[in-house]
């Protein structure tokens, strides 16, 4: 697996070229304000084709790129049903941190959870984890076992779950049964902040003791 990070936008948010070098075959994972031509350039550059722009959730500071990216690759963009709207309709964020103008769009088509998604010899599988947002997905790669991650967990930290389509208690079930589930040496690639691990946020996240002790509770 190639991988490249590209940070940008006012929140530092990544969005990552992911590629199959044999086949040349491309995604990209997320589009976050001031990314695309960077992204497009990289993938020129590397000789790969981007086939997907993926949005884990439709928060602004995640696709407001996704026009520009779109035509700059001709890929096609996919996010979740729950989140579309907020593609559709992206000044609903404006009382949320909306800071700039972002072209609406319509994905071309949707994650369902259970789906998987080739790229060349990468097989990536998506899990629908709301909570932070209404329809925030994570994609898995078993064999190279990295996931991911969007908003739903952070180095130390988890997604905040005060915007509109959030809930602890949702967020909380999407990470004990789609996070913790996976090897711990497994790489949490999120959509801010460092690069962590299952086996890392287990031991030290706050957070996920928080939601280990509720789960023992019951």
């Amino acid at each position: 697996m190639t991988l490249f990070t590209f940070t940008s936008g006012p929140y530092e948010t990544h969005a990552y070229l992911v590629g199959d070098e044999p086949s040349g075959e491309a995604m990209v994972v997320d589009a976050p304000p001031g990314s695309a031509a960077q992204i497009a350039e990289t993938a020129r550059k590397n000789r790969l084709t981007v086939h997907h722009i993926i949005n884990t959730h439709g928060h602004w500071d995640h696709m407001a790129d996704n026009s520009i990216l779109k035509r700059l690759t001709g890929a096609a963009v996919l996010c979740h049903a729950d989140d579309e709207i907020l593609l559709r309709e992206p000044d609903r964020m404006r009382a949320f941190g909306l800071m700039e103008s972002v072209e609406p769009m319509t994905a071309d088509r949707y994650l369902k959870h259970g789906d998987t998604l080739a790229v060349g010899a990468l097989t990536f599988r998506a899990a629908h984890c709301p909570g932070h947002s209404a329809g925030l997905v994570v994609l898995y790669e078993p064999r190279e076992k990295v996931c991911f991650c969007g908003d739903l967990i952070f180095a130390g930290s988890v997604g905040r779950t005060d915007l509109p389509g959030g809930s602890w208690e949702a967020l909380a079930k999407a990470i004990r049964e789609n996070i913790l589930t996976l090897p711990d040496d497994t790489q949490l690639l999120c959509g801010h902040g460092p690069v962590t691990t299952v086996g890392r946020e287990r031991a030290t996240n706050p957070f996920i003791r928080e939601i280990l002790t509720e789960q023992r509770r019951r």
